[in-house]
């Protein structure tokens, strides 16, 4: 990539093919980027200690992972539901879609820039909302909240998130940032995180409708691996007025039982007990009064008739995922759902896959 190439004096985003180039000079400064991008797994995390680290094989990252990440860690990133069919699924799916490149087409005036809800970002791609990010590192989801502002990308908080709403966005600061609710049967409890998440500079409400309870994943129920009744994990609701009025009428002190209040925390989120439609448009009013109007939305809708019952109950857009294949064994490939999808011609929503 030529440094003085006019396309950057055309485009309001970065010049991302630069950073190839940086990452070919390293060398001449005696450095290397710190791992490879390549064969990299698109539903794990993977936390790499330093340089040396460095895989010399992309396919080796995922046993670099293992390594370094706790076994508690690494088995709540990497466990699916059941024997992980859907999770193989959505690879699969990936590798029958093909890409049919046009030639001698004018890309010199290109841009990544996109917009959703309003928000212009600079490139169609976000942070999609995972839990419980403290088992990773201590500061959990202020670093990546931080850093998705700096990139002027959308950061998706999850209800099951491990830093109060507030703190998020902070460190998210002007960021275009959406809040991913797990819907409590406690009213009172939902509206005080809706509050909250607007009061906080979140513009978007995004229900996920498919983990009303966990999956069945092995390795996590074999080990015990629950941070959240380990006392790990729960300060977004711990730092909830409503939620601590429900601690003080049980009679849970948080800071002399914090296994029991993280259970409950999450016992109320995830609880075993579906909603369904009729719940949604007491839920869309409710985040509409609270925030003056802004965008609700579905995430884990993957059939068609899903997406247009989510038309016909007033849903500004819907995420199109199977939850990487951790709630539902066997289901179809979320890009396969996907192209359903949009065939079926739900063209009044926002659609996006996770």
């Amino acid at each position: 990539m030529d440094t003085k190439a006019p396309n950057k004096d055309h485009r309001t985003t970065p010049q991302y093919a630069l950073y190839q180039r940086e990452n070919f000079w390293k060398s001449n400064e005696g450095e290397v980027p710190p791992f490879s991008t390549g064969n990299m797994p698109c539903d794990s995390i993977f936390i790499l200690r330093n340089q040396t680290d460095l895989a010399p094989d992309p396919g080796d990252l995922e046993e670099l992972a293992k390594e370094k990440l706790t076994q508690g860690g690494w088995y709540y990133a990497s466990s699916n539901a059941g024997q992980s069919y859907t999770h193989t699924q959505n690879r699969q799916a990936f590798y029958r879609h093909r890409i049919i490149p046009r030639m001698l087409v004018d890309t010199n005036t290109r841009d990544t820039r996109a917009e959703i809800f309003g928000h212009k970002v600079s490139a169609p791609i976000g942070f999609a909302p995972i839990g419980i990010n403290k088992i990773y590192h201590p500061s959990g989801e202020l670093p990546v909240a931080k850093v998705a502002k700096e990139l002027n990308l959308p950061y998706c908080l999850s209800t099951a998130g491990s830093q109060p709403i507030e703190d998020v966005g902070a460190a998210n600061g002007q960021g275009p940032r959406f809040f991913q609710l797990y819907m409590p049967h406690d009213d009172e409890l939902t509206i005080s995180l809706l509050k909250r998440a607007h009061n906080s500079g979140f513009t978007a409400c995004i229900l996920t409708v498919d983990t009303w309870q966990l999956g069945w994943r092995h390795n996590d129920v074999h080990t015990s691996n629950y941070a959240f009744y380990h006392g790990i994990g729960a300060d977004l609701g711990l730092s909830d007025p409503v939620f601590q009025k429900r601690l003080a009428e049980d009679g849970i002190d948080p800071k002399k039982q914090p296994n029991e209040a993280g259970a409950k925390w999450i016992d109320n989120v995830w609880h075993g007990r579906a909603h369904s439609w009729e719940k949604m448009p007491w839920l869309i009013k409710t985040w509409k009064e609270i925030s003056g109007g802004k965008p609700f939305c579905l995430k884990g809708i993957q059939d068609v008739r899903d997406a247009q019952k989510a038309v016909e109950i007033g849903c500004d857009g819907i995420v199109v995922s199977n939850h990487a294949g951790r709630q539902v064994d066997g289901a179809i490939a979320s890009l396969d759902a996907l192209e359903k999808i949009v065939k079926g011609r739900c063209s009044d929503l926002e659609i996006w896959d996770f």
